[in-house]
């Protein structure tokens, strides 16, 4: 039995991934309005009250807007790590359990789930490798690096949501600014399209079948050049079809059956 997914958004106004297969329901990340987010899982198909849980990659705004309300109106578990945990319930007073734990797996109903660490400028930061039935999900939305040791974490995936978040000359030439672009392009801030591509040319394997580039920016990105960069690098090592969609922050993505 497989199971499936659909980026419900994702950008600088809201990130969100719902995650499922015929018995459980859940989503990593809940960075738009609770009526925002049912409204998006009824246009995947899916019913917001059988959401069973929502991790929390960090406590961004664009990753946590809608988890209080989400969690007050239909009762998820809320899952952060010990860090994401004790920032949000000083800040905003959601409160978390404080279970996740880099390279610990967490077990959700049939799924799987070995949350491991990435470089942002958040008390902590986190993506998810998600197993279930032998396939594999990874999803990486906010990193400013990759380092080999964390490229391992990539390897063997059937599918990738993996940021692109900018274009670098875009980012260089726009309105941002001067503080903000450092940030963008440092080691904690987020991922250029070609250093998204590199990353996909190193860890695609002959399972992967899927990617979906994550956070674009909407002032120094646009799809089109994200998935050029991509489908380039995929080229170089690579004569399979891979499906690869850039990911929208207005709209969900299409359904990906793992």
């Amino acid at each position: 039995m497989s199971f499936q997914f659909c980026v419900l958004g994702s950008g600088s106004s809201g990130n969100s991934v719902a995650v499922w297969d015929d018995e459980t329901l859940f989503l990593v990340d809940a960075g738009f309005s609770c009526k925002e987010t049912v409204r998006r899982l009824d246009l995947a198909g899916l019913d917001a009250n059988d959401l069973e849980a929502i991790l929390i990659s960090h406590e961004h705004s664009d990753h946590i807007n809608g988890a209080r309300v989400l969690n007050k109106r239909f009762q998820p578990r809320l899952l952060a790590t010990e860090p994401v945990h004790d920032w949000l319930d000083v800040k905003y007073a959601i409160i978390t359990e404080q279970v996740l734990e880099p390279g610990r797996v967490e077990n959700i109903g049939s799924f799987k789930i070995t949350p491991f660490e990435v470089p942002h400028d958040a008390s902590q930061t986190v993506g998810f490798k998600i197993q279930n039935n032998g396939k594999n999900l990874i999803i990486a939305t906010d990193l400013g690096h990759v380092t080999s040791r964390l490229r391992q974490k990539f390897m063997n995936a059937d599918a990738l949501v993996l940021e692109s978040n900018h274009d670098v000359q875009m980012l260089k030439d726009g309105k941002y600014p001067y503080f903000l672009k450092k940030r963008i392009l440092g080691k904690q801030g987020h991922l250029s399209n070609e250093q998204s591509a590199e990353v996909l040319a190193n860890v695609i394997s002959l399972k992967t079948k899927h990617i979906a580039l994550a956070h674009l920016s909407q002032e120094n990105n646009l799809p089109e050049k994200a998935l050029a960069e991509s489908k380039k690098a995929i080229k170089t090592v690579t004569r399979r079809r891979i499906e690869v969609a850039p990911a929208s922050q207005f709209e969900i993505s299409k359904i990906i059956n793992v």
